[in-house]
């Protein structure tokens, strides 16, 4: 099993998502209120494309796909934890990711990449 994260939320299977959202400050500085709300909501279509690709090449336990550029496509925020990492320096770790999408990389405007061994 695999978690994904979307742009709304936390995948716990392939077809079930929630979302985390509404953080809300109230009156009293420095103090904040943290509201969680689930709603069912899916990867869109080129997030799942780029998720397919990963989940794919890497069979992770952690994978995220988030497009952080307000929907145009231009920018996404990735986190891949996977097995096939263990042993591998992080630099090393993102040129796997860096290859395996360098043909949709040249298409956007930035990436936000973090990888992790899974324990």
């Amino acid at each position: 099993m695999f978690s994904v994260l979307s742009t709304r939320g936390l995948l716990r299977s392939k077809t079930s998502f929630c979302t985390t959202s509404a953080i809300s400050a109230p009156l009293v500085k420095g103090l904040w209120n943290i509201r969680l709300q689930s709603t069912k909501v899916a990867l869109d279509e080129y997030e799942q494309k780029i998720a397919d690709m990963l989940q794919k090449e890497f069979n992770p336990t952690i994978l995220s796909v988030r497009d952080v550029s307000g929907g145009c496509g231009s920018m996404f925020a990735i986190q891949v934890e996977s097995a096939k990492f263990k042993g591998i320096p992080m630099v090393k770790q993102h040129r796997l990711v860096n290859e395996l999408l360098k043909d949709e990389i040249s298409q956007w405007h930035g990436l936000q990449l973090k990888t992790k061994a899974s324990s």
